[in-house]
């Protein structure tokens, strides 16, 4: 099945499920519209072509506590200069999963002015992504931007995790043209017992593989970068360029 126009899906039903499918304009998820206190959002198997980008988008404010977010989206493939963001707030108990996917930019991928990214521009953006006690995963994907002055991976905003939030990027290939891999702008706050982690991962032919640019803030969690490569980075592995606070038995490990 192949869908030519732009889809803005999720406004008042629990369930949202795309299987099989080729877009080629983009498709706006937003959770926070569904109805239903458990919301389920699923792409499997779908091509994005002809530029098309995937929206997912949480609640602006907070969630209501007793609410719920499953979103699963599994064997996307995007190698026509679209790209995926992953937006603002999820409930707890929410799981956002990225797996088994191919995200492919030759050129700046273009996302809505709305997002205010400025000429930031990457092929998996997470946009002021809050979580607390949910777990936002990454997982076994292939990223590729080989635009000049390339992102894989761009985390706009910051990420704050609180209440056993989590952020897994596991098993994750970034290749850039001598770019940057993982861009986190606007630091990092992770307290009760959250986790920010990257494992199995690698980051190939980059200038840097991972960039945070503002203040990190670890009390009670944890911010790890495990068992990945980063033998072809050509200048430095991870950086952090503002100050880095760990209280009440935090861990920053890099091994």
């Amino acid at each position: 099945m192949r869908v030519d126009e732009e889809v803005n899906a999720g406004l008042g039903t629990s369930v949202v499920c795309y299987v099989g499918v080729t877009f080629a304009a983009d498709v706006v998820v937003d959770v926070g519209l569904m109805s239903g206190s458990v919301r389920n959002v699923t792409l499997a198997n779908c091509t994005f072509e002809d530029g098309a980008s995937l929206y997912v988008v949480g609640w602006l404010s907070d969630p209501p506590a007793d609410h719920r977010a499953d979103v699963l989206i599994s064997g996307l493939e995007l190698r026509s200069g679209g790209g995926v963001l992953v937006a603002n707030r999820y409930p707890p108990g929410s799981r956002v999963t990225v797996v088994d996917s191919v995200l492919i930019a030759e050129k700046r991928v273009a996302y809505r002015g709305a997002y205010d990214l400025g000429d930031a521009s990457a092929c998996l953006v997470l946009h002021n992504v809050n979580l607390t006690g949910s777990v936002l995963t990454i997982a076994r994907t292939q990223v590729a931007a080989v635009f000049r002055d390339a992102v894989g991976v761009l985390v706009f905003g910051g990420v704050a995790l609180s209440s056993r939030g989590a952020l897994y990027v596991d098993g994750l290939s970034v290749q850039t043209a001598l770019g940057l891999c993982v861009s986190v702008e606007g630091g990092v706050a992770a307290s009760g017992g959250s986790v920010f982690a990257f494992v199995d991962s690698d980051f190939l032919l980059c200038k840097h593989a991972v960039s945070v640019r503002g203040a990190v803030s670890v009390s009670g969690s944890a911010v790890a970068l495990v068992r990945s490569d980063f033998a072809s980075t050509e200048d430095y592995a991870v950086a952090f360029d503002s100050a880095v606070s760990l209280a009440d038995g935090s861990m920053l490990l890099a091994k």
